[in-house]
């Protein structure tokens, strides 16, 4: 018989959840609000909250009296002092630990460090980030041969929350020979840390493992990416995209799922894989009854 386990701690992180709770409340509050882009990286899960009335919108311009959440990755300040000139209600689901690299970001600026941002900078929470720095800052995505040549007297990382820790630790080595004084503010935040070492850590055990999310969520493709150097990998968003293929030959299949992957989309999942390695008895309900799911606790 197969065996099928999850990676510990596995979908939404307490910034998700936060966010959502948020938005539902909003929902039940004003019948109607607005999201400036979609409030988390899962698209099942922004047409679910669309379903209850809350819409999003790419641009600014969109915006009417409703209220306007603020999604979990952030907004850039401009866009902010918009929406309060206007008087439209705020309800502000920035996650916390994007919340905290922001502040550390302008206070960096404000003390006068050359800041260097790990992180895509195509990415709402990047985009955003840039709004609070004073001064210079740098971009550094995945090629440190971009660094400058020049050398500064002080500088400081700032981390996308959603990168990997191997990636900030290449960064600051590679930028120790060029500061007298360097400054790291470690930004990627613990939900991050746990699910990509709980993933490698199953990646290795499997035969084969799935990796649940939105397409456009970087920390699920992260997930997809770390597991991927250990074993064969399948980036899905719902269970209709699984091929029973993928099974055969495999007496050990891993599932994980980015810190934005609804519950119901996981069991979904779960339960497609049994139904097709024909263990039909052990459907889970919940994501609590899928072998290896266990809850985390988080501190700010």
């Amino acid at each position: 018989m197969k065996q099928i386990k999850i990676a510990k701690n596995s979908g939404f992180c307490f910034g998700v959840k936060r966010a959502i709770k948020l938005a539902e409340e909003a929902a039940q509050s004003y019948k109607s609000a607005f999201t400036l882009g979609p409030i988390i990286h899962n698209p099942q899960m922004v047409d679910h909250l669309n379903s209850k009335g809350i819409f999003e919108i790419d641009n600014i311009d969109q915006l009417d009296d409703r209220p306007v959440i603020i999604r979990s990755h952030g907004v850039p300040l401009y866009e902010l002092d918009i929406i309060n000139n206007k008087n439209i209600p705020i309800i502000d689901a920035t996650c916390p630990y994007v919340s905290k690299a922001f502040e550390y970001a302008r206070k960096a600026g404000e003390e006068g460090y050359e800041i260097f941002i790990l992180g895509n900078p195509d990415h709402p929470e990047i985009i955003a980030l840039k709004s609070y720095i004073k001064g210079d800052f740098f971009i550094i995505n995945d090629n440190l041969e971009s660094l400058p040549e020049t050398r500064f007297a002080k500088a400081a990382i700032i981390c996308q929350t959603t990168q990997n820790s191997q990636n900030l630790e290449q960064l600051v080595n590679a930028l120790l020979p060029k500061v007298n004084e360097l400054r790291v503010f470690n930004t990627i935040c613990n939900a991050t840390n746990i699910r990509q070492n709980a993933t490698i850590e199953l990646a290795k055990k499997s035969d084969v493992l799935i990796v649940i999310g939105g397409k456009n969520s970087s920390n699920t493709k992260m997930l997809a990416t770390l597991s991927s150097a250990y074993t064969k990998t399948y980036h899905i968003e719902t269970a209709e995209e699984i091929c029973s293929q993928w099974f055969e030959n495999t007496p050990f299949i891993g599932l994980t799922a980015g810190a934005s992957t609804p519950d119901w989309i996981i069991i979904d999942v779960y339960n497609k894989i049994i139904e097709i390695v024909g263990n039909n008895s052990n459907f889970a309900k919940c994501v609590e009854e899928i072998p290896g799911y266990k809850e985390e606790s988080y501190e700010f």
